[in-house]
């Protein structure tokens, strides 16, 4: 079954406060639809919905039912109308949330904020029926994630289509279309969680003191749950090192086990994924293209892969121009209480210990034989050095975040004129939330305060969004002839052949702040199946420090 469905058109919505009686009416009159068969079904996730359009690289993601009542006051027992003004008001908590808080932290460099754009009505009902045979197995069966897009569903987050090759600058799909053109690969990499917090291994009633990082871990309580059949190979620690050795076996894990941390398109179309193996010399033949070095199409598919992975590396190694650009326009944005850096782009204050350093006893990469030590670290202000940062805002544990989440809706209960005051659910404005994360709270920590509570709460949850944050990294060869000059945006591979690329960040929703409850259940689910594993496996893989 073809998974094409009509044209989705309609006009972009300014971020001011929706309208139920007159923004409606001209909702869906200004709306129009065309004939061809225009837009395709991308994925999805828990929360959301992704289309694609061919012809305009935009790609639409659509709000499952039931997703915005997380912000209080409507579920699906209310009128369409109030879903409807819910919906849309969720959707503009998310572009302020990435405007006014993951801008600054990770860089326009990376991160494009999106637009709100109308819906026609009754779209939504027709793509459930187009879309129901093309929907993984994986997520039909999870009946949680097999949430419907809700009828009410008036707008919808509109982005540049990253699995294209992006100027990020003007948003443009840059990807050549020409007859001769090589065809764009795009890797998303969904890294998680970079380093393990060191008050958890300082803290020696910490449950999580073990030398293994949250996403090992998490991978004992999901075999158990059934979620996957084989646990991943991939370590997210060995990612952010900065060492391209431990870099390449990571990448080389998500290839052997993808699950939803790896996902490979080409022209837009998946390729390689979890649920979607095709063979990937094939893909990476098309890819390279003509022979390299006496090296036809046919070369060896282990130096294919190689090249492919270090090309890679190389993009999430780059340091755009850009960034530098960004961090000397937002100098007003550092804290009189942090200490003075080489550049203003926010950063949580450096521990002791190196993180790069951190190595966690599930991964399986081993240093060289001759146990030499291994001296790394990431580029300051490529793509993987921003992520970690942000997600170093919070190097508690959530068992110290959790009692400091409880004082706050304590207080809150008991005076409810603060709610307002902290913006805990919104407005994301730059005072409220951007602030306490530009803050050290190390300077003056009081946990007796209810203002050092409130602003831990709010750091650990803009940490969450970068934990839970996707690479997209969009790569073409170019053709020989063409001008590259003047464009910073170009790898170069051990063949001598140049390809454009782009790397943005998506995936930067806000989680909801109540959501950490569930996180502290799960984290002692996660320790009871990892514990339940270890009579049998805790002296199979040793920690090697780098």
């Amino acid at each position: 079954m073809s998974n094409k469905l009509s044209s989705l058109l309609g006009k972009d919505l300014a971020l001011t406060p929706f309208n139920p009686t007159e923004g409606e009416k001209g909702l869906y009159n200004q709306c129009t639809m065309a004939d061809d068969e225009n837009v395709y079904y991308r994925g999805e996730g828990i929360c959301n919905l992704v289309l694609a359009t061919a012809k305009e690289k935009q790609v639409y993601r659509l709000m499952k039912a039931g997703k915005y009542s997380g912000k209080q006051g409507c579920n699906k027992g209310h009128r369409a109308k109030e879903r409807s003004r819910w919906i849309h008001q969720s959707l503009q908590d998310n572009v302020e949330y990435i405007k006014n808080i993951m801008v600054p932290l990770l860089t326009d460099a990376f991160v494009v904020i999106p637009k709100i754009r109308e819906i026609p009505q009754g779209f939504t009902e027709r793509i459930e029926e187009e879309i129901k045979h093309i929907r993984t197995a994986h997520k039909r069966v999870q009946e949680d994630d097999f949430r419907t897009v809700d009828p009410a569903t008036c707008s919808a987050l509109v982005l540049p289509d990253f699995c294209y090759v992006t100027d990020i600058s003007t948003n443009t799909c840059i990807s050549s279309t020409a007859p001769n053109a090589f065809p764009t690969i795009s890797v998303e990499i969904k890294p998680k969680k970079g380093f393990i917090p060191f008050s958890a291994l300082n803290n020696e009633s910490s449950t999580t003191k073990t030398g293994v990082c949250k996403f090992c871990m998490h991978q004992r309580l999901k075999a158990k749950e059934g979620r996957w059949t084989q646990i991943s190979q991939y370590c997210p620690l060995d990612l952010f090192s900065g060492s391209r050795a431990r870099m390449r076996h990571a990448l080389h894990g998500l290839c052997v086990t993808p699950q939803n941390n790896l996902k490979i398109c080409q022209n837009g179309v998946e390729v390689y994924s979890e649920f979607t193996k095709n063979e990937i010399g094939k893909i990476l033949q098309q890819f390279f293209g003509d022979s390299v070095n006496g090296l036809k199409n046919g070369m060896r598919k282990q130096l294919e892969v190689q090249t492919f992975v270090d090309l890679i590396i190389d993009a999430l190694l780059h340091v755009p121009k850009k960034s530098e650009i960004h961090r000397s326009s937002n100098t007003i944005l550092k804290s009189s209480n942090r200490q003075e850096q080489d550049c203003s782009c926010p950063a949580p204050k450096k521990p002791t210990q190196s993180v790069n350093s951190q190595h966690c006893q599930n991964s399986s990469y081993k240093s060289c034989s001759s146990g030499c030590l291994e001296s790394s670290s990431l580029p300051a202000s490529c793509v993987l050095e921003r992520i970690l940062h942000v997600q170093m805002l919070d190097q508690m544990d959530i068992e110290e975040i959790h009692p400091l989440y409880v004082k706050v809706k304590d207080h809150m209960t008991s005076h409810p004129q603060d709610c307002s005051h902290w913006n805990l659910y919104g407005p994301f404005t730059p005072e409220t939330w951007l602030t306490p994360c530009l803050e050290d709270p190390h300077s003056s920590p009081d946990p007796d305060n209810i203002e050092y509570a409130v602003n831990q709460v709010k750091r650990h949850n803009v940490s969450k969004t970068a934990q839970d944050c996707s690479i997209m990294v969009a790569m073409q060869q170019i053709t020989p002839n063409t001008n590259i000059e003047n464009n910073d945006m170009i790898l170069t591979d051990s063949y001598g052949r140049k390809y454009k690329f782009s790397v943005v960040i998506i995936d930067l929703d806000p989680k909801p702040v109540d959501k950490i409850k569930k996180y502290h259940r799960q984290q002692s689910d996660i320790v009871q199946a990892f514990e339940e594993e270890q009579p049998d496996s805790a002296t199979d893989d040793v920690a090697i420090d780098d």
